[in-house]
């Protein structure tokens, strides 16, 4: 078992007990989920922080505040695991960490192990502590600020003691550190080694952000797809920002990027407040009887700032909307029922356009917030049953949380009306009005919205304000007007609610004494009700939210009954090649009312030959029935880029191969054929992907079935005698095997379906894939939406070596303590089906939440603490190993061709320093660097399709095992009375 202890969080620099707890050596170098992933569709919703061990996810790891499970909180219904942001961190003891299968022991969800927060409950008398965390290189964000205060009265027969806190992390913009804000593919040409891409117009430089090479990078603005009827269709743009000068940019370089993107957050920004009590009163009956209780309350308060494109690429668009001008062989084309825009530009008019969608970049961002409340208070009666040593504890354990979130988005229903106008009436207000600019159809005319007008007056309450797509500002510059902008983009508010409620019964004491000692037994009983109710805004249930996601109201809940019992037998002591032999034994029955019943076991062994030597090892099984979410998730919509079609670009594939002669089946029909004869017109082998599909992910209550799970361990503990130096090294094996996992396929349902043989609707993964948008579409060809269920996968295992040396001594009148810890991965394996092969994925780029990661992490503290015992001294280092995910084929990119891509993330190692002054009647203050050689993650590639992309923050590997915020100061004071 790993311990972290508030003087090392003190003397390390942690921000926070999150902080402390994501550490590549808790964690074993996978990466968490924390303030830098900002995806809403996630554990918890945006900003949460959770810790999952071993690399099987946080769903998997159990999470206990003072010894009892610490419920879900975060905002969205992917509540599957504790919001580390609710703990408190001046109240926190210790932090133990059992990585190792435990479900026996502790219920269900401990697969990988249990993280157990332990507070210090018996404190007298008051603390003020305050910390900042300050980066050298501030560009406005990525400051830590912590204010707490601490009290507490010990008595004859009781305790009270009560804290609160407060803290906030400001946030970091793309654009607030330099060596994010030019984020690029870093594609690299096969023959010559150097850098290709997307090439700004403007500099004639590589872009920064780039859209057009399938990476992901950038955001397409300053240009729209113009279509006609007798024309084939172009990208245009307007020339020198003039609408009256039109040009075609269909290659790869076509507009500089929009600057908003530098705006972006990289780190969200958060506020919490945070209330704990705990006290407990010795009532002198009952056995002795003591009642205890104990609360929790935080308000977390965070938000996001995103960069929007608008486009006419998304569902539920009105075919009335003014979108068409220009004439057919000279005659209009709204004599044949076309609705005409009279903001079309007379440009693309002249030239024989018709249509024109414009992707558009506003200069304002988009935000998304969350206020998320989580409230935790546990009662209970602990005291002797009079036999013996026995002793009972009975607790009752409430848990919520209560979370509002806000996204700044589109209701299409708004979208279609401003883009149906009508001349506006007398007496319209002038912020109802948008007059037509010159160069356009309708110019120098003031229009309304239609939805404005009934019988040629205003309406009453009418707060419609029409959008001109074809400005030249807004196209450009993404310059919307406020009033245009503040009716489009609105706050749409949706409410999550989690309950949990724990009753548990306990008995532990003696059951006989042994020659090496007593035989330790307990058994008890737990009943946990668990609640979810997540109720999406108005326009997210009714799919209205313009090419964003959609959900339906996720509500379930399930019941859990558990009894189990645990054995400690001392075998032997203090004979000849048993020092020491103890077994210990545990078994539990777990019952679901969604699942059934499962009994999970667990056995442990210690066996000392000598003083010095100990060896130990553990055999146990483990369960977790799929949760709430994976359950009961209700429709909820997400949204891939168009480089997660498996037939953008299949034209440059060998014709021969499965890929290439599905694509082509499927897209032949809609866009024809290569013809010699029409070289303008590009047949289907020129297809490549403008829009991405939507993502349907559903909740599989019913049809999953619960997760099994075996692990396994052995290791040796050898302590020197203190004769000779006080030096103790332990190196413990460890193998976890989870069966029948619960997951989701996400984009791989499209590659396992257009690899198939048998292509097509019987396909398993076919049947998922909704048609192709037809030729009638703008976006003729392109992926529509696909469905991502929640099922059970074969397997997933990992194999490794953990290493804890320390060693004590006294140096120069005062005392050196060094503490060493590593672990190496040997296999991360995951088999999606059995009639798969398995894939180890030991050693590759790891990503937020899930497997991977390096095959080495280490850390090393020294401290020195002078003679006087007033002065310390810390040095610290972390290191992550290599992570290396290319492979030895060429990627092929849009417009590029062949490609070599670096996705290899290079060995990082980060130093901190630190003194702490511990003055008598001041108090202690500690002072410290932390990335002391400002070093950045490691660079890596992005990918031309989605299936090889990694999270990134401008060019670098964004991942919890890495500092984003450079070298930082910070100072701690703590003054106690």
């Amino acid at each position: 078992m790993a311990v972290v202890t508030r003087d090392e969080r003190i003397l390390a620099g942690s921000t926070s007990t999150a902080d402390a707890i994501q550490s590549s050596t808790v964690t074993s170098g996978t990466s968490q989920i924390n303030g830098s992933f900002l995806g809403f569709v996630s554990e918890g919703g945006p900003a949460a922080n959770t810790i999952g061990l071993r690399g099987l996810s946080s769903s998997r790891t159990l999470v206990l505040l003072n010894g009892r499970r610490l419920a879900p909180a975060g905002a969205g219904p992917q509540l599957v695991s504790a919001d580390l942001n609710v703990l408190p961190s001046t109240i926190v003891d210790r932090v133990e960490v059992l990585k190792e299968g435990a479900s026996a022991v502790y219920g269900s969800d401990a697969i990988a192990g249990v993280v157990n927060i332990i507070t210090d409950a018996r404190f007298d008398g008051l603390t003020l502590d305050a910390f900042t965390n300050q980066p050298v290189q501030h560009g406005g964000g990525g400051r830590n600020y912590r204010l707490s205060a601490t009290a507490g009265k010990v008595f004859d027969r009781g305790h009270i003691t009560a804290a609160f806190e407060y803290r906030e992390t400001t946030g970091l913009r793309v654009g607030d550190r330099k060596a994010f804000a030019c984020p690029r593919d870093l594609y690299f040409s096969p023959t010559t080694g150097a850098e290709v891409g997307q090439k700004d117009p403007a500099t004639g430089q590589l872009q920064c952000f780039p859209y057009t090479t399938g990476g992901g990078v950038g955001i397409a603005s300053g240009y729209g797809i113009a279509q006609s009827f007798t024309v084939p269709a172009s990208r245009i743009t307007y020339l020198n920002d003039n609408i009256n000068t039109i040009g075609a940019v269909n290659g790869i370089d076509r507009v500089g990027p929009s600057q908003t993107q530098l705006r972006d957050h990289v780190l969200s920004p958060i506020r919490t407040y945070t209330g704990y009590l705990n006290a407990a009163h010795e009532l002198g009956i009952l056995g002795d009887a003591e009642i205890y209780g104990e609360a929790l309350f935080t308000r977390r308060e965070s938000y996001q700032d995103n960069t929007y494109q608008l486009n006419l690429s998304g569902g539920g668009l009105s075919p009335d909307n003014q979108i068409y001008g220009g004439s057919y062989y000279g005659t209009p084309i709204s004599v044949y029922g076309y609705p005409t825009s009279p903001f079309f530009p007379n440009s693309l008019a002249a030239a024989g356009y018709n249509i024109f969608t414009p992707f558009i970049v506003p200069s304002r961002t988009t935000r998304s917030s969350q206020r998320v409340d989580f409230a935790r208070g546990n009662v209970g009666i602990r005291g002797d049953i009079g036999l013996g040593d026995w002793r009972y504890d009975a607790n009752f354990q409430y848990s919520h949380t209560r979370a509002r979130y806000s996204v700044q988005q589109i209701d299409v229903t708004r979208l279609n009306n401003a883009l149906q106008t009508v001349v506006a009436p007398a007496g319209t207000p002038a912020n109802l009005i948008t007059t037509a600019e010159p160069g356009q159809a309708g110019a120098g005319t003031a229009y309304t919205c239609a939805s404005n007008v009934r019988n040629g007056a205003l309406v009453a309450g009418a707060n419609c304000v029409p959008l001109n797509l074809y400005s030249a500002s807004i196209l450009m510059k993404g310059q919307i007007p406020d009033n245009v902008f503040d009716y489009l983009w609105t706050d749409h508010v949706g409410r999550t609610t989690f309950k949990q409620k724990t009753f548990s019964l306990n008995f532990d004491g003696t059951l006989f004494e042994l020659p090496a000692g007593k035989v330790g037994a307990a058994i008890g009983y737990e009943h946990r009700y668990d609640y979810i109710n997540d109720r999406p805004s108005a326009a997210a249930l009714a799919g209205t939210l313009y090419n964003y996601s959609s959900a339906g109201n996720t509500r379930g809940s399930d019941i859990v009954n558990e009894v189990y019992g645990e054995l400690n037998i001392p075998l032997l002591k203090d004979t000849p090649f048993f020092y020491r032999l103890e077994l210990a034994a545990s078994g539990r029955y777990t019952h679901y009312r969604s699942y059934g019943a499962e009994t999970t076991y667990r056995f442990n062994a210690n066996w000392s030959p000598i003083e010095e030597v100990r060896f130990r090892g553990s055999y146990g099984t483990s369960f977790r029935a799929p949760n709430l979410y994976e359950q009961y998730v209700a429709d909820q919509t997400g949204f891939y880029g168009g480089n997660v079609d498996p037939c953008s670009g299949f034209g440059d594939l060998e014709s021969s191969s499965t890929v290439y002669k599905n694509c082509l089946a499927v897209l032949t029909p809609i866009l024809g054929s290569d013809d010699p004869t029409t070289p303008e017109v590009e047949g289907a082998p020129a297809f490549i992907a403008t829009s991405g599909p939507t993502v349907t992910t559903k909740g599989g209550a019913g049809l999953l079935k619960a997760e099994r799970s075996r692990s396994w361990g052995g290791g040796v503990v050898l302590t020197a005698p203190r004769t000779v130096a006080d030096l103790q090294l332990a190196i413990d094996y460890f193998d976890v095997l989870v069966r029948d996992e619960v997951t989701v396929l996400n984009n791989l349902v499209l590659t396992r379906c257009y690899e198939a043989d048998d292509f097509g609707p019987n396909n398993q993964y076919c049947s998922l894939i909704s048609p192709r948008l037809p030729a009638s579409d703008p976006q003729r060809g392109n992926l529509d939406a696909f469905d991502n269920p929640y099922l059970n996968v074969a397997q997933q295992r990992v194999r490794g070596i953990d290493f804890d040396l320390r060693y004590a001594t006294d140096l120069f009148g005062g005392k050196f303590v060094a503490h060493a810890q590593a672990t190496r991965m040997i296999d991360q394996i995951f088999q999606l089906f059995a009639t798969d092969d398995p894939e180890d994925y030991n050693g590759t780029l790891g990503v937020q939440g899930a497997g991977a990661g390096p095959k080495w992490v280490a850390s090393l503290d020294l401290r020195y603490t002078l003679p006087s015992e007033k002065i310390v001294l810390r040095y610290g280092l972390e290191y992550v190993g290599p992570q290396d995910s290319n492979d030895d084929e060429l990627a092929v990119a849009p417009f590029l061709g062949q490609v070599v891509t670096d996705l290899r993330a290079e060995a990082y190692w980060e130093h901190s320093l630190s003194v702490q002054f511990r003055w008598e009647d001041v108090g202690q203050v500690t002072l410290g660097v932390t990335n002391l050689f400002n070093t950045k993650p490691p660079r890596i590639s992005s990918y031309p399709t989605s299936a090889g992309q990694f999270t990134r923050i401008g060019n670098y590997f964004n991942s919890s095992n890495y500092d984003i915020l450079g070298r930082q100061l910070y100072l701690n004071v703590t003054r106690s009375f």
